[in-house]
């Protein structure tokens, strides 16, 4: 947060050296703009002008499910109408040495910010290095229309689904999403990959093998990979629990080459329920079945279908109706210390647990499922950001067994 706070440090000097109370105000109600923007921006790796742009969706955000929400907006706005309503009483700042010492103490500030936020100062990775090689899941498993042996593909990019990096965590995430569960009918394997920025920037990790976000991304000159699979005679389908509009899906996932798109209107009409949630949209854990469905309705075609989840946006509420209240996922010492942490892994625990339910069936038409995450989440609190690899994200394959089978053999011939 250095630099919010050197931008409205500096104007606060300014703002005190004018005697004009509409000047002073104004100056104000900046300061903190700036400041909540910048947060919400470093905290979520948000470029600012996403931010900006997003402003216009929070209409669609439910903020009464997050108390935390709620206490610091009104936190933000008290303090703003006190220094809004006190401001014209500081004095002007008349001499040099008034200046100086203003102008250090903001300096001070800045250093026991950095002091304070240096365990987790890693955590924040908005954009990518110039010369940052380019890394994926899709990458690590080579998957393009040529090499997927079997029938389908299925891609699911898990909202906020980050890398432990301690023993304890570590078992929450394998008893979700560990090998055993799968490997009856499926080849595991699993790693981890680098992340920057964003759920949009990971969406153009995936598919288009670049670090950049979509509003900086030539689209129209692109040919990603959900495209390439459209040419091979893939039928490609993107799927989002949320609004089609928000940060403007609806326009550029057919950009990619996805023929079909289902959002949260589609969804509750093919009989999704609908979750609530600071985010609300449809139930991630109907969309499975959807799949399936969607799979078995079309046994002539090759698919290639995108699932981005939303449920386990941050933050996760404490909510009666969705049985995340009083989560006992593990001790009591830690479900009672990291009460929200303890609700992500249940909803983790709860996704995986309605995949598996679907692509374990006898009748699941033949696919290869690619399940990686975003992000780390973007917990505001240090203490939980830092029980994540603050660098890389989880993926994990399953490969039809049958399918590699039959490819084996082919190319044993």
């Amino acid at each position: 947060m250095a630099f919010p706070m050197a931008v409205c440090g500096v104007a606060a000097v300014a703002i005190c050296h004018s005697e004009n109370v509409w000047i002073r105000r104004a100056g104000i109600v900046f300061c903190f703009l700036t400041s909540v923007m910048m947060y919400i921006a470093i905290s979520f790796n948000l470029n600012p002008t996403t931010v900006v742009a997003s402003v216009g969706f929070a209409r669609e955000l439910d903020l009464r499910q997050s108390p935390e929400y709620l206490m610091a907006v009104g936190t933000i706005l008290v303090a703003m109408v006190l220094a809004i309503k006190f401001a014209p009483q500081v004095p002007k700042l008349s001499t040099l040495d008034h200046k100086i010492m203003a102008l250090a103490t903001v300096a001070l500030l800045i250093l026991v910010d950095g002091a304070a936020t240096a365990g987790a100062r890693g955590s924040y990775k908005m954009t990518a290095p110039a010369d940052a090689p380019i890394d994926s899941a899709m990458i690590r498993n080579e998957l393009t229309p040529s090499t997927v042996s079997a029938r389908n593909l299925v891609v699911i990019l898990v909202e906020s689904l980050g890398q432990p990096n301690n023993p304890h965590d570590q078992a929450l995430f394998d008893k979700a999403w560990g090998k055993a569960r799968w490997s009856s009918r499926y080849e595991v394997t699993g790693g981890t990959s680098t992340y920057y920025g964003s759920t949009t920037n990971a969406e153009l990790r995936e598919w288009c093998s670049v670090w950049k976000d979509f509003e900086s991304f030539d689209f129209d000159n692109a040919h990603c990979l959900p495209a390439q699979f459209k040419d091979a005679g893939f039928h490609t389908t993107s799927i989002h629990t949320f609004t089609g509009d928000f940060f403007e899906r609806q326009t550029w996932h057919p950009k990619l080459g996805f023929q079909d798109q289902l959002f949260m209107p589609e969804l509750l009409g093919l009989d999704a329920h609908k979750c609530g949630g600071v985010f609300p949209g449809a139930c991630d854990t109907d969309i499975p079945s959807i799949i399936g469905d969607k799979l078995r309705s079309l046994p002539d075609r090759r698919n290639l279908i995108y699932w981005l989840t939303l449920n386990s946006h941050l933050p996760v509420a404490e909510d009666s109706d969705a049985h995340t209240d009083n989560c006992r996922l593990a001790d009591q010492n830690w479900n009672e210390q990291f009460p929200m942490l303890c609700r992500s892994y249940l909803l983790q625990q709860r996704l995986a647990d309605s995949i598996m339910k679907e692509v374990m069936r006898p009748d699941f038409p033949e696919a290869d499922i690619l399940i990686v995450g975003d992000h780390m989440p973007p917990f505001f609190q240090r203490a939980l950001r830092n029980r994540y690899d603050a660098e890389h994200v989880p993926w994990i394959m399953l490969r039809n067994r049958r399918a590699l089978d039959r490819s084996r053999q082919g190319a044993a011939l």
